[in-house]
């Protein structure tokens, strides 16, 4: 019955490849980068340089910010495996352009395919990888169990799985659940999560609670560098930072600054979208509310006039929170989920969140509990607004949410080492 399964699952992923094709199309037509590198999604990714080497490793990262809480783990992979091929994946433009920055040509790099048998097969033909690393819910059931046949070892890392999800999977278990069974080792964020893979048929003799790598935030010169750059554009005025909106939220944000302006008239707003193609409509919706802006893409710094500066840039939104007063996480007032809350606690910074934070339940939880955040129970803009008024007009809250956070997170590092160990056991770094 489980062979029959995913057979049907690959004969539908063949005949849905030209569809899926059409939409990657579709949707270049707003972002032209989902246009380019089609060969790669169907599995003719770039064949690395095997001269020297001894193994390869493929690394996934779904988008930016998967790569970017990875980026410990595969640093210290370039380091244990210097004489590996190491390729690092992602699925999105955004990710993509983050392992471009964050590691150049040290990595080869490329789109992970289509999951669709054909796809798969080229992908691991041209790469042959000793082990595949995946990250949190990457679970794709005819890639996973190529490679589990090849015998190519499998290790899904900060590994995240939602009551939510786990109901969703459940309709599907026949297939999800010999796909779990394939990974030599999957490391849990915390014990609730690994309950959840167990409940949807992960083996308990490979299922372990190891932590949230993205606890193991570094700062590296590049990021303090830029701290210092951007400090030196401002005048002393405080700093609103939001990160990562998305289109649902953007006009609860605006009309929240709005109210807070009748308050704190100096205060500047960093506002960082989450994709790229929302800088256009951004800009648009900036004028249409009269507010005076500047673009970090053209290098345009703030005045003392300035009220929005707009980072239409990847990869520079951690350094934003860096010379920020108050941040705000977005992602979390519409229907996304949620982003990663623990980015502004490196810099001691007080933080706020919309309601939804379902992709970051547990890291939320903690943070509450830890007084180290100030989630608001709803997506009003005067609630935003109150929250973002009050941290303004109090240092020692600011000062107190900022220290608790950086001490929670301070506290909670070492699950990137727990990967390397468990890495370290599937494929022994070799001289």
């Amino acid at each position: 019955m489980t062979r029959a399964i995913l057979a049907v699952y690959q004969l539908l992923s063949i005949l849905l490849l030209p569809f899926i094709i059409i939409a990657l199309l579709v949707r270049a037509r707003t972002q032209a980068a989902y246009g380019k590198r089609l060969g790669e999604r169907l599995g003719f990714c770039p064949k690395p340089s095997n001269k020297n080497k001894s193994g390869n490793l493929v690394i996934h990262g779904a988008s930016l910010g998967e790569i970017t809480a990875l980026k410990p783990f595969i640093q210290n992979v370039m380091q244990q495996y210097a004489h590996y091929t190491i390729t690092v994946t992602s699925f999105t433009p955004a990710g993509s352009s983050q392992i471009k920055k964050l590691f150049g040509q040290h990595v080869n790099h490329t789109y992970l395919p289509i999951d669709s048998p054909l796809c798969n097969y080229f992908f691991l033909t041209r790469l042959k990888p000793d082990a595949i690393v995946f990250m949190e819910t990457e679970l794709w059931p005819s890639l996973i169990q190529q490679a589990h046949k090849r015998d190519i070892k499998l290790l899904l890392i900060n590994a995240r799985l939602s009551q939510k999800s786990v109901r969703s999977y459940q309709k599907i278990h026949r297939l999800i659940t010999p796909v779990l069974q394939c990974f030599h080792a999957i490391l849990a964020q915390s014990d609730e999560n690994k309950k959840h893979f167990l409940q949807l048929g992960a083996s308990v003799n490979t299922t372990y609670t190891t932590g949230n790598l993205k606890y193991d935030l570094q700062l590296n010169d590049t990021t303090k560098t830029l701290i210092t750059t951007l400090k030196q554009t401002l005048s002393d005025r405080s700093v609103w930072v939001v990160g990562s909106s998305h289109q649902d939220e953007e006009a609860l944000i605006l009309t929240a600054f709005k109210k807070i302006l009748t308050q704190h008239p100096n205060t500047l707003l960093v506002l960082a979208p989450r994709h790229t193609e929302r800088y256009s409509p951004i800009i648009e919706q900036l004028q249409e509310h009269a507010f005076k802006c500047v673009q970090r893409s053209r290098a345009q710094t703030p005045n003392h006039d300035t009220q929005v500066w707009l980072v239409d840039t990847i990869g520079e939104l951690l350094a934003f929170y860096g010379i920020a007063t108050v941040c705000t996480v977005a992602g979390s007032f519409g229907a996304t989920g949620g982003h990663n809350p623990l980015e502004p606690a490196l810099f001691h910074k007080a933080t706020t969140l919309g309601p939804n934070m379902q992709n970051a339940a547990e890291l939320t939880q903690q943070l509450l509990a830890a007084n180290a955040i100030i989630q608001q129970p709803n997506s009003h803009a005067q609630t935003l607004a109150d929250n973002i008024t009050q941290l303004l007009s109090s240092h020692k809250k600011r000062e107190q949410l900022g220290a608790n956070a950086y001490a929670l997170l301070q506290q909670n590092q070492g699950a990137t080492k727990k990967a390397l160990e468990a890495l370290n056991k599937l494929v022994p770094p070799r001289p």
